[in-house]
């Protein structure tokens, strides 16, 4: 790991986890130039999503997606928990 994960970015990486699963973890991060990024894997194994754990979680706190439904909506795909 190249980093900690900030709170928001943590924040961000539990909310993945409850929908696809514990199997993404800080161990499936990849990280480049300083960003945490997660190849989210379904619980089956396939890659759903490419999701930029920092760029999520910076968008997050300055308003750009201005809610959690938005998130989890627009940019996780999660319809519902």
């Amino acid at each position: 790991m190249a980093r900690r994960l900030t709170a928001e970015e943590n924040r961000v990486l539990e909310l993945i986890q409850k929908h696809y699963g514990s199997q993404n973890d800080l161990d499936a991060i990849t990280w480049t130039n300083d960003e945490a990024v997660l190849w989210v894997r379904s619980r089956s194994g396939a890659i759903s999503l490419v999701a930029n754990l920092t760029n999520l979680a910076s968008w997050r706190l300055d308003g750009t997606i201005v809610s959690d439904a938005e998130l989890k909506r627009e940019w996780l795909h999660i319809d519902s928990d």
